[in-house]
């Protein structure tokens, strides 16, 4: 995963990929720049807090990172309540599980928008089938269109407003790393001990249904 991250790293910055760790302070965190294209910025937010990268320039990409993140988690079973996401699973050899969460550790989704400012990725119950935070398995992949990374959670709440004008979210979720700051700071939150995967994607890629 790490080589994948470093890859879209490099695809952003013109910056050849062993250069990636040059821009890391003490911590080992990546250090924000001014010019950084909003898409770096939520990367490096996201990572930070511990949420786990992957960047997929190609359908067979899509198919060997959910392999490497099957193989990884441990989890051969993916609640996937979304039919155009299934012929990945398939494909990688994994089980899809549509309707019951409880048959699966581990769940996959799209999502809304993905924020640069906080590191969260705004998903709803348009993509959770309903259930709300709690009922959703610990591990969740999620997979979003380059286009879908926005600077802060106001322009995430306009995307939504703009795309679901006749069906609209009635509960919006965001899903952090779990050792994102806010998320370790707070004494309850259900971020706590959540993986979460985000596999971003070039536009192209999705299925029209998405």
């Amino acid at each position: 995963m790490a080589g994948l991250i470093g890859k879209f790293f490099s695809i952003l910055s013109g910056a050849p990929e062993h250069a990636v760790s040059e821009g890391q302070n003490s911590t080992g965190k990546y250090l924000a720049q001014p010019n950084d294209p909003v898409d770096l910025l939520f990367v490096k937010k996201f990572t930070d807090g511990g949420g786990l990268f992957v960047y997929c320039g190609s359908p067979e990409e899509i198919v060997e990172n959910l392999r490497g993140a099957a193989s990884e988690s441990g989890q051969r079973q993916f609640f996937v309540p979304e039919p155009h996401l299934h012929p990945w699973f398939l494909q990688a050899g994994l089980k899809v599980v549509k309707d019951n969460p409880l048959e699966a550790d581990a769940m996959a989704s799209t999502c809304h928008a993905a924020i640069a400012q906080t590191g969260g990725i705004m998903i709803s119950d348009l993509q959770t089938q309903g259930l709300k935070f709690a009922q959703l398995p610990d591990i969740h992949l999620v997979f979003a269109r380059v286009s879908q990374v926005v600077n802060s959670l106001s322009d995430g709440m306009a995307a939504i407003n703009k795309s679901h004008r006749e069906q609209r979210p009635r509960a919006i979720i965001t899903l952090k790393g779990k050792m994102d700051e806010s998320v370790m700071q707070a004494k309850v939150d259900p971020n706590k001990g959540r993986q979460v995967y985000f596999f971003l994607l070039e536009d192209v890629l999705f299925p029209d249904a998405i």
